[in-house]
């Protein structure tokens, strides 16, 4: 649970409602690049719900996320749910400051490109 969690922790960061969903979708075929402390964890957000994500020691994990009524949710195993608010008006290039879903200052970057070993499980 506590990977679940560190993976998540940047979960303010998106959404798919039309007043934030420039960002994510600004976001597809992109990374983002979370760091929280010495830790960074490398995004790439899916059209169809998905994510993959590149853990701080390398592992890759998949999961599914959730946009509405201004938050964004991460699904994790069972029933664990992690929501944030979201950010708008963010593209390429942009680096900003936040909060994370358990109130820890975070930077995200949306980086050109993917990040080899997140994507959707498929060869690209």
């Amino acid at each position: 649970m506590k990977k679940f969690a560190a993976l998540v922790a940047f979960a303010a960061v998106l959404g798919a409602t039309p007043a934030f969903a420039d960002t994510l979708e600004n976001g597809y075929g992109n990374t983002f690049v979370v760091t929280l402390g010495t830790d960074t964890v490398r995004y790439h957000f899916n059209e169809d719900g998905t994510f993959g994500a590149i853990a701080p020691d390398g592992s890759v994990q998949h999961g599914r996320y959730e946009a509405a009524n201004g938050q964004i949710c991460f699904l994790g195993e069972g029933d664990a749910r992690q929501c944030a608010p979201l950010v708008s008006g963010k593209n390429v290039g942009d680096t900003w400051e936040q909060a994370d879903a358990n109130g820890n200052q975070i930077t995200v970057t949306i980086e050109a490109g993917r990040a080899h070993g997140a994507g959707h499980g498929h060869a690209h």
